[in-house]
């Protein structure tokens, strides 16, 4: 069964707008260490992703590097991470 992730506007606008001061970066994953099998639709690829990515697909580990993406533009989050698992190889 696959895992599913349901985010609310409200959650969103959290998990966007956090202060990465306050983030714990033992508790944010690795990037090199989340991997997605190309084979599942976009949906569950992002959905995996997600669920590797502790459910904010805005903060994560490079290293000992804390990273905080954003995303400029009009084009929703979603549209944006299912055009880059699309097109990733």
């Amino acid at each position: 069964m696959m895992w599913e992730y349901k985010v609310t506007a409200e959650m969103y606008e959290r998990m966007k707008n956090i202060d990465i001061r306050s983030v714990d970066p033992a508790t944010v994953p690795d990037i090199r260490d989340i991997h997605v099998d190309p084979s599942l639709p976009p949906v569950g690829r992002i959905q995996e992703a997600a669920r590797q990515m502790n459910g904010n697909p805005f903060v994560y580990r490079c290293g000992g590097i804390l990273v905080k993406t954003s995303f400029a533009g009009t084009r929703p989050l979603q549209a944006v991470l299912e055009d880059c698992l699309e097109h990733s190889k």
